[in-house]
């Protein structure tokens, strides 16, 4: 038991010790050409004119490269992580020299990788130019355009004031009808796992609808079953938006002590400060 107690010990302090290197290194990264860079980019698109067709394309594909670059930038740091076979050979392809093409996906990695956009659109149709634009990168079946669509919506909703009920409104007219009908008890009793969209994003919007916190909507999908990360990625990031937009729970606060690399922290954290939000002002 001693033994044990010392290597989490060890384990805690190593973490502490990298935690206060990326720190340190917080204020210069802030500031740095790279993400003068992306603060340029980003202006550019939300600044830009939806009408200026010309204008705004060129922009936008000027995103996506830079965007399918990261991916396969982070596909080769972490190439185990568990992402789906299809995204897999995509990035394989591109690192090894091949198109940037999409593969008419309409997997759920759409919608669980969206969040951000929810919270750079300053106005609906930007919402969905911008998850129109990072979505078919990859997924560009109309499935998987609306799954994250969906999500990203649901996620700027909630930051603007929408109530639950106005949340579900919105799915049931334009996204998922479904929705009206899903129970939770018979959700625990005959859900089953999917990695599609139109299998998913539905029951994990539910799973935030009868939440109470943002724990509580993560703890929702894994009750129901089926691909619970995945679902719960989704519920979660619509649960931050309407529960903790301005501030960490406890909960988060716990997840991002001890399931967070510090790299990772630091990426949220610029976000965060990017876009201006008191996410982690406090």
């Amino acid at each position: 038991v001693r033994d044990f107690e010392k290597k989490v010990e060890k384990i805690l302090q190593e973490r502490e010790a990298a935690k206060q290197k990326w720190a340190d290194m917080e204020k210069e990264i802030i500031k740095n050409e790279e993400n003068a860079r992306l603060t340029e980019a980003r202006n550019a698109i939300i600044n830009a004119s939806i009408n200026d067709y010309e204008d705004t394309t060129t922009a936008l594909k000027q995103i996506q490269e830079e965007i399918s670059l990261e991916f396969v930038d982070a596909w080769r740091k972490h190439r185990y992580a568990g992402v789906g076979g299809m995204f897999y050979r995509w990035c394989r392809n591109i690192a090894n020299g091949g198109a940037i093409e999409p593969y008419n996906s309409y997997g759920n990695g759409s919608a669980m990788r969206i969040s951000s956009v929810g919270w750079l659109a300053n106005s609906e149709d930007e919402l969905k130019l911008l998850s129109k634009t990072v979505t078919e990168i990859t997924h560009n079946h109309p499935e998987g355009l609306k799954g994250a669509e969906a999500v990203a919506m649901c996620i700027y909703l909630a930051l603007h004031g929408a109530s639950k009920q106005d949340i579900k409104d919105r799915m049931i007219k334009d996204y998922y009808p479904e929705i009206a009908d899903l129970n939770f008890d018979e959700l625990v009793k005959t859900y089953e796992f999917s990695e599609i969209c139109q299998k998913s994003v539905p029951q994990a919007i539910y799973c935030f609808l009868i939440s109470d916190s943002v724990e509580d909507a993560i703890r929702n999908c894994v009750a129901i079953g089926g691909d619970c990360d995945t679902t719960g990625a989704m519920a979660g990031a619509i649960a931050e938006a309407y529960y903790q937009k301005d501030k960490l729970s406890e909960f988060e606060n716990k997840f991002l002590y001890l399931k967070i690399d510090p790299e990772i922290e630091l990426l949220l954290k610029v976000f965060h400060s990017l876009i201006g939000s008191k996410k982690f002002s406090g």
